[in-house]
């Protein structure tokens, strides 16, 4: 169905099918041309999510454009709660207003609209404005925003690009905190470890790592090319890297001499509630803050083994004394860019 059929809907009413392309909508004033719409769309779909499952669908409708979760493509064993879900589709909220402002339209956004349908996350209702130059960078920075699993240089990120990255989560209403003590390093160390270790030993797990990994020409999940060839254990990173590899084997022709030391910077996301509401919240902040770090020439990659157990996440909240729910751990830095993942056809997502 076309754009301007869907114009003709009635867009007053919030109690519907789960199926969004069901609901009608009335004009509520300027009509979002369908190309522009469709490239809005495209470029939520480039925001990054729990293993590149890309747990998202739209609908267009007249000036509004739905952002719906999809359950199925979540994580049963890593995610059970969907909060992650949530997460990702809220990086993908964020990256939709960013490429709107950009093509000349201010958005209106509510979150929750239907209580009916909870995984009717959002309405993105676009109105024409002539302010988006506030957002071409962050803008400009989604075709090149990707997740980088490789080591960073020994570098520092610059104390004004750390300012720039408190300042974009605050935007969002979540808190940045900056791991930059030894006691609080060795806190995020040891509970990444023990988190790292016990999902490991989980068979479930390691069946879903396999399931979205290394899917060869598969438009979803984690490629090869994305991750590194050297084996976490065999880096020399304080921090307990992933394994996307299960079941690695030990590599018999790794050198023997210390691996060079890996210092990034760890960086905490969190807010002050624990709700869906607050984890499209924190995806907003976490994709504000991607972008804003990928203008700088900064690359992230997640560490959130401890957030995935929910003992190790309430004892790092513990331990970094902090007010509120870790939602995101990140390692940022400069170096090798690293391969960008995947994603799904545009018909793929559009309902």
């Amino acid at each position: 169905m076309s754009l301007r059929d869907m114009a003709s809907w009635d867009n007053s009413s919030t109690n519907g099918p789960a199926n969004p392309a069901q609901r009608g909508d009335l004009n509520l004033g300027v009509v979002v041309q369908e190309q522009a719409a469709r490239n809005i769309v495209e470029q939520a779909t480039r925001a990054p999510s729990i293993h590149n499952t890309q747990p998202w669908r739209f609908a267009i409708h007249a000036d509004t454009i739905e952002l719906w979760t999809d359950p199925a493509r979540g994580l049963k064993v890593l995610d059970p709660t969907g909060r992650g879900r949530h997460i990702s589709c809220g990086a993908a909220l964020l990256h939709a207003r960013v490429a709107a402002a950009a093509a000349g339209y201010a958005a209106t956004v509510t979150v929750l609209p239907d209580p009916a349908e909870p995984t009717h996350l959002a309405d993105l209702e676009l109105h024409e404005s002539t302010s988006g130059a506030a957002e071409s960078d962050l803008a400009a920075a989604i075709a090149s925003r990707h997740t980088s699993r490789e080591p960073f240089s020994n570098e520092p990120v610059a104390a004004d690009v750390v300012e720039a990255l408190r300042e974009s989560a605050a935007a969002e209403g979540a808190w940045l905190r900056i791991i930059d003590t030894p006691d609080d390093a060795t806190a995020v160390a040891v509970l990444l470890a023990h988190a790292d270790e016990v999902q490991a030993s989980d068979p479930a797990y390691v069946d879903e790592l396999r399931k979205w990994t290394h899917r060869g020409d598969s438009d979803d999940g984690i490629p090869a090319s994305a991750v590194p060839g050297t084996a976490p254990v065999e880096r020399g990173s304080n921090y307990r890297l992933r394994d996307f590899v299960a079941d690695r084997e030990p590599d018999p022709s790794s050198p023997h001499e210390p691996p060079p030391v890996e210092r990034p910077l760890v960086a905490v996301l969190g807010t002050t509630d624990d709700d869906v509401r607050s984890w499209v919240a924190a995806g907003q902040a976490l994709g504000r803050l991607l972008l804003t770090a990928t203008a700088h020439g900064v690359t992230a990659s997640p560490l959130t083994q401890a957030l995935e157990i929910p003992a190790t996440r309430a004892r790092l909240a513990t331990e970094l004394g902090v007010l509120g729910h870790p939602q995101m751990l990140l390692r940022l830095g400069y170096g090798a860019a690293g391969a960008q993942t995947p994603r799904r056809p545009i018909e793929d997502v559009i309902t």
